[in-house]
């Protein structure tokens, strides 16, 4: 996968994916056809509408609690499934069903899925962790995208989220530290290839 260059950033008439790794999020969507991308922290619901750029996959977002910009923003994208709920805490055996289609249990989805997003509350290594451990125990093959890895490259946020920076280390995966890269997050972005996919960037 290279993400050293993006023609979405040029082309895209989304003001959100200005915000830089939102574009690599739409970049990597591309990669992935009727495929399954999670979204681990919707927040505003920016990171979900940029990973719902390519329409052919589905994107199941989650957040702990409901937020009134971040559903009005998700809605507006119809490939994406917000869901509300602590999958981590709850250890995946929730269920989160949507009109028309079959319920998933949060297992399902998460094991099912190409690509995750992960940019989760507080940012401490320890949730993070979890969700690790749990992809390698399941055999999950695909790439997961971090936020806030804690080695980013802009003025003042060098040392930002030192459990993070420390849980990056600990990972004995193939794994790109992308926080040089144009369009990473200022406090540092990091992809973990779980089935030896390379990334160019």
């Amino acid at each position: 996968m290279d993400i050293s260059r993006s023609h979405i950033l040029a082309t895209s008439p989304h003001e959100y994916f200005q915000a830089r790794y939102y574009v690599i999020l739409a970049h990597l969507s591309t990669y992935f056809s009727d495929s399954v991308l999670v979204d681990l922290g919707t927040h505003t619901g920016e990171s979900a509408a940029a990973l719902s750029y390519n329409k052919s996959n589905i994107v199941y977002t989650y957040d702990i609690e409901h937020q009134a910009a971040a559903a009005q923003r998700v809605e507006e994208e119809k490939n994406i499934r917000y869901i509300i709920g602590n999958c981590i805490n709850d250890d995946w055996s929730g269920f989160a069903g949507f009109p028309g289609v079959e319920p998933k249990s949060d297992k399902e989805i998460f094991l099912s899925s190409e690509l995750i997003f992960l940019d989760i509350d507080p940012h401490n290594g320890i949730q993070e962790d979890k969700v690790l451990n749990f992809l390698l125990s399941n055999n999950w093959a695909g790439i997961m995208v971090c936020d806030d890895i804690g080695m980013g490259l802009e003025e003042g946020k060098q040392n930002a989220h030192p459990p993070m920076r420390d849980w990056w280390q600990s990972i004995n995966l193939p794994k790109y530290n992308i926080s040089s890269n144009h369009y990473s997050s200022g406090t540092g972005t990091g992809i973990i290839c779980f089935g030896g996919q390379e990334v160019i960037y």
